[in-house]
């Protein structure tokens, strides 16, 4: 029973790392839509960051798949 509460919180953890990483992506990609609008330019490390956050959670994603 212990094994089985253990592999619970290991994976609730695990979804719950999967919707922040989501987040943060969804939030640079708006970030830089509405630069990208109103500005004209955007910034090269928001869009380095929204690029590194997108291929982890193409990862996460794909591992997610093994669970």
């Amino acid at each position: 029973m212990r094994r089985r509460k253990q592999l619970l919180k290991q994976y609730l953890r695990f979804k719950n790392h999967i919707l922040y990483v989501e987040k943060t992506t969804l939030e640079l990609r708006s970030q830089i839509c509405m630069d990208a609008c109103l500005i004209g330019e955007v910034d090269e490390m928001k869009r380095t960051l929204y690029l590194k956050y997108n291929q982890y959670l193409v990862k996460l994603r794909a591992k997610n798949k093994t669970y």
